[in-house]
């Protein structure tokens, strides 16, 4: 995959290269090939395929730190250019030598991603999915196969294999949408035609209901799980200690213990977790990965570590770096006691967002926000649906609507695409108050 050299071998070689100028160093090698069918106004658009060979270096000397990325073949030399540039830089209070290397290999890899991928045939997945079929839609299908190597100054040599089989659809019905996602590191048909369903349903109950306005103010609202995925990755994102030494977590003073949000709220993150596709046995550091919890029935559990905030914050590293900013991997949102069939009896009066984007922070530090909603909007009266709104706005503070979390569903879903950039495994999540606005056109 590496289109000539070994990516091992291209490790090793810029690890020496760097070493050989004094530089302390990670080096983390990471070949792809990939498939992707993109559709627009119900057709099959284009399906393209893909190589890419990034090596992504972390270098230090002298306290002094730098990350660097080259797409050459042959990226040693490069990055030895990139790394002379230390010597302009500041010491940096986060500067903690490499560990100790922990981790193992952790890998899951299905051979029908890769023949996929290989011979650039997606006809099967046109088919198994009935892509023809969806009427007017556009969204994109995903298969990867992706191989990686870490090389360390501490002693680390550890690969990584793996598949992954990713897409969205968003289906219009006249000036009505729908939109779900899915995301496998296994070829399932079956997980894809069940949120291409979803997708057609939202589409086909808003294009019935009459088109209504609602004011600004507090409601009740369920938050599917495309909604869900978003706002509770941003949680996760609060929970890195790199966030909050920058001073943009509202979870900056929380101690461990302390509750933050509903007991009905468990979220962890599991990176040992092999069908979601950011499963990891070793983090970017070479440390061992674990499966943790970061709140559990709505006590924060800790921060996520590398070795360098741990330093800073007197911790221990929990496996989740990111050279510089520690990273949750895969995140599973805990289900909670509503049955699908009963998600809109339990909401009775309130709003149904199914999707979003443009999620804003106005201030980091109480976790203010806002997200606009995308596609279906639905207004439930008594529990059953009585109107799509074309278009609202979140606007509220994510300790708040965390606090004002009153159950989840039974049923999740395995959700990943641009505004759920974690693969995140996520129930749909009921609200008892949330402050909306109107959005603009």
């Amino acid at each position: 995959m590496s289109s000539g050299i070994p990516i091992g071998e291209i490790a090793s070689r810029t690890l020496r290269a760097l070493e050989g100028e004094g530089y302390e160093a990670a080096v983390l090698v990471e070949a792809e090939k990939s498939l992707m069918i993109k559709l627009a106004r119900g057709e099959i658009s284009v399906t393209q395929s893909w190589n890419s060979l990034r090596t992504h270096v972390y270098v230090a000397k002298n306290k002094r730190m730098g990350v660097y990325t080259s797409t050459s073949p042959e990226p040693w030399r490069d990055l030895l250019e990139s790394a002379r540039l230390l010597s302009f830089a500041e010491e940096s209070p986060l500067y903690a030598p490499l560990p100790e290397p922990t981790g193992a290999s952790l890998s899951r890899v299905d051979e029908k991603i890769v023949e996929a991928v290989d011979t650039g045939d997606a006809s099967f997945v046109i088919e198994d999915l009935e892509l023809d079929n969806v009427g007017d839609a556009a969204g994109m299908v995903l298969l990867e196969h992706n191989v990686k190597h870490l090389v360390t100054s501490a002693g680390a040599d550890l690969s990584h294999e793996s598949t992954r089989f990713n897409g969205y659809l968003r289906v219009f019905r006249g000036s009505a949408s729908g939109q779900w996602s899915w995301t496998s590191t296994v070829y399932e048909p079956a997980t894809a035609k069940r949120a291409i369903g979803q997708a057609i349903e939202l589409a086909e109950e808003c294009a019935k209901l009459p088109r209504t306005k609602i004011e600004g103010g507090e409601y009740r609202i369920l938050l599917g799980p495309m909604v869900a995925g978003n706002l509770l990755g941003e949680v996760v994102e609060a929970a890195s200690a790199g966030m909050v030494l920058f001073g943009m977590s509202f979870l900056h003073s929380a101690k461990v213990g302390e509750r933050v949000a509903s007991e009905k709220l468990t979220i962890e993150d599991r990176p040992r977790d092999t069908s979601l596709p950011n499963f990891r046995g070793f983090d970017d550091e070479g440390v061992a990965t674990q499966d943790k919890p970061i709140i559990e029935r709505g006590e924060f559990k800790g921060f996520l570590h590398n070795s360098k905030t741990a330093r800073v914050m007197k911790a221990s590293s929990t496996g989740n770096a990111g050279w510089l900013i520690p990273t949750a991997f895969n995140i599973h949102v805990g289900a909670g006691d509503l049955k699908s069939t009963d998600i809109l009896e339990a909401l009775y009066d309130g709003v149904y967002i199914t999707n979003n984007w443009y999620t804003r922070f106005q201030n980091y530090l109480e976790g203010e926000f806002s997200t606009v909603s995308r596609d279906a909007v639905i207004i439930v009266k008594r529990g059953e649906p009585a109107g799509c709104v074309e278009r609202i706005r979140i606007a509220d503070k994510l300790p708040r609507i965390l606090s004002n979390i009153e159950d989840l569903s039974r049923d999740r879903w395995p959700i990943q695409w641009w505004e759920v950039r974690l693969p995140t495994l996520t129930p749909f999540v009921l609200i008892a108050r949330a402050r909306l606005s109107v959005a603009g056109p």
